[in-house]
């Protein structure tokens, strides 16, 4: 008949400490994983006069829930909106004359980290439809 001989108190100690140890690495890993950058927001894909004189309505794709930030190079102001019900686009309506440069970008809280922010995208201010641009007048 085999016998069992009691496992010491401190052997027991010790395989209970590398147990957490090799736990806590792990997660500690999985935490310092890398992960993809925040894309930036696709170009708007509509894009037309408002109906308040030299303001434009500006609407686009984005990640849902994201922040996203428009801003006009020559007036130098810009406009930010949250995607409020997640549904993954952005509508603006920004000071701006046919032909400006927007730069458009979003931001999302991240996990721990605080916000994280998106390179920014240029695009035209013309008028544009989801099949295209209307008229080509900007150079």
């Amino acid at each position: 008949m085999l016998s069992r001989r009691p496992v010491p108190m401190l052997r027991r100690a010790s395989l209970h400490f590398a147990i957490a140890l090799a736990t806590s690495l792990l997660a500690g890993a999985a935490c310092l994983s890398p992960t993809l950058p925040l894309p930036p927001p696709e170009p708007a894909d509509t894009i037309r006069p408002s109906s308040v004189e030299g303001m434009w309505q500006v609407s686009g794709n984005c990640t849902p829930g994201a922040r996203v930030s428009v801003f006009n190079e020559r007036t130098q102001r810009g406009v930010i909106e949250d995607d409020t019900d997640n549904n993954g686009r952005y509508h603006v309506e920004i000071e701006a004359e046919l032909c400006d440069t927007l730069l458009v970008w979003q931001e999302q809280e991240g996990e721990g980290s605080g916000a994280e922010s998106s390179d920014a995208q240029r695009f035209v201010v013309e008028e544009r439809t989801p099949l295209g641009v209307v008229n080509d007048t900007c150079p």
